[in-house]
């Protein structure tokens, strides 16, 4: 998006799970990449290069055990997660100091109302218990991230205390991994008419076949592992479908009904042909497609040249998909790919 001289135009970044760590760094990050017109370089130099430093040269789960102790009491692990973010990544950032040129939404899902909870620069909330101001309450850039990414069983459900929401009847919600109700992070975006949507699904690969494990907690695991998958699917074709109508109504130079919507949307396992013109002194290295998309979200430290190849991986198709179905929003000149510094 750099590359192109479009991340200065993005307007709405929504994200869940590990997705909104990434996110979180951007956010932080995005007033000096501002000062540097959003160059590629400078992304580079501020956001990506430090972060993959940090997680191939650390291990945050170790962290995690490590400081364990400090969990004793009314701290949750969560609680813990965001501490470790904020010395790791976020430097202790409240929510309502994130700059206004973008709007930032991190999601949870509530265990108490059962729908997206939404973090935002100026507001926190869903549409059950109603939203409230972050004006004063002190919440953290790393809370909003811990929340979204604390993955159930793992973490404990992050509790948003000494915030009154309008309809709460007095009971502060608990949250998990937004990926639980939307792992693509699209709901609050479902009505922007005039924008490009770029949506990136990093979840897990189901594995077809034969499966393993202790028979109870394998069976669960299975059937959690297939309810997540209709749910994803269901989310994605509806939101293909939308993209495609908007397409061929532009083909035949009609306007696209409302429920239309212009973007694109791929995981790290998409597969197409890409136009010549990207293909040019650009390598797909197919033959890891399957290997990266099957790539854990874990806390773990992670091998340098797997991050690259990751980010390559995501660079390439993002490349790939905006110039088959997005092009005219492209620059004439494609950009090319980069090493990091």
């Amino acid at each position: 998006m750099a590359g192109t001289g479009l991340l200065g135009r993005v307007r709405y970044v929504s994200s869940v799970s590990g997705g909104s760590v990434a996110h979180g760094l951007l956010a932080c990050s995005y007033p000096e990449l501002e000062d540097a017109d959003f160059a590629q370089e400078a992304v580079d130099r501020l956001l990506i290069s430090p972060f993959v430093r940090a997680i191939s040269s650390r291990s945050l789960s170790s962290e995690l055990i490590r400081n364990v102790w400090r969990v004793i009491g009314t701290p949750t692990r969560t609680d813990l997660l965001a501490d470790e973010f904020d010395e790791w990544f976020f430097r202790g950032r409240l929510l309502e100091d994130l700059p206004t040129g973008c709007r930032f939404i991190f999601n949870a899902a509530s265990v108490t109302t059962g729908v997206r909870f939404g973090f935002e620069r100026d507001v926190i909330g869903d549409w059950v218990v109603g939203r409230a101001s972050t004006a004063g309450s002190g919440l953290r850039v790393a809370q909003a991230v811990a929340a979204s990414a604390a993955v159930p069983g793992a973490f404990a459900p992050f509790e948003v205390k000494g915030i009154s929401f309008p309809c709460s009847r007095g009971v502060a919600p608990k949250l998990l991994d937004g990926g639980a109700y939307d792992n693509m992070g699209l709901e609050p975006l479902d009505d922007l008419a005039d924008v490009c949507l770029v949506a990136v699904n990093a979840g897990g690969v189901f594995r077809t076949g034969r499966y393993g494990g202790v028979p109870i907690i394998r069976d669960l695991q299975r059937a959690n592992g297939l309810l997540y998958r209709q749910s994803t699917a269901l989310r994605m074709r509806s939101m293909v479908e939308r993209f495609k109508a908007w397409e061929e109504a532009k083909a035949a130079g009609q306007e696209p009904p409302p429920w239309a919507r212009s973007g694109v949307l791929f995981g790290l396992a998409t597969t197409l042909e890409p136009t010549d013109e990207w293909a040019d002194e650009r390598p797909e290295y197919p033959e890891s497609r399957v290997e990266l998309a099957r790539v854990p979200t874990v806390f773990s430290r992670l091998d340098r040249d797997l991050c690259l190849r990751l980010i390559y991986r995501t660079w390439w198709l993002t490349g790939a998909v905006l110039s088959r179905y997005q092009r005219p929003i492209l620059p004439e000149a494609l950009p090319r790919w980069t090493d990091l510094p």
